[in-house]
């Protein structure tokens, strides 16, 4: 048995088709958003690594050198000594602080529309891996690494 088509049913009816576009439409108004705070995201995130990579860079300075030689302005000898380099693709100032045990790492974010701050990982005594925080950091929570 063939099926036959009604003469003058052949495509769709502009009523499907604007239920079709309007779906297509509230799909993109909730993406669009999502897809450009996961980029954001991204960006703070690189700029999170370098900083745990400079974080181990401190760590190994103060174990060789120890706390009394450290200083705001041994950031490029930290990095001339363990080659480290801070991308600054996204972050347009980093500077390092150590007064005793407490070691405090700023970086300024820049570059990222939307998102503005500084992140900071700092702890009290650098000896101990778990007590690193982010906790003075001002870019948005949403774009903060979790403790």
């Amino acid at each position: 048995m063939m099926l036959k088509c009604k003469r003058g049913s052949k495509g769709f009816t502009l009523i499907e088709l604007l239920i079709v576009i309007a779906i297509i439409g509230i799909l993109a108004a909730i993406a669009i958003p999502t897809y450009s705070d996961y980029t954001k995201k991204t960006k703070v995130s690189g700029v999170v690594h370098a900083m745990g990579g400079l974080k181990n860079a401190v760590v190994a300075y103060l174990n060789e050198k120890g706390t009394d030689n450290a200083s705001a302005a041994d950031v490029n000898a930290i990095k001339n000594i363990y080659g480290f380099d801070f991308p600054l693709q996204y972050a347009n100032a980093v500077s390092v602080n150590v007064q005793n045990d407490s070691v405090t790492i700023t970086a300024t974010v820049s570059n990222i529309p939307g998102v503005n701050g500084t992140l900071v990982l700092s702890t009290t005594n650098w000896q101990d891996a778990s007590a690193w925080t982010w906790n003075q950091s001002t870019v948005p929570e949403k774009f903060r690494p979790k403790q």
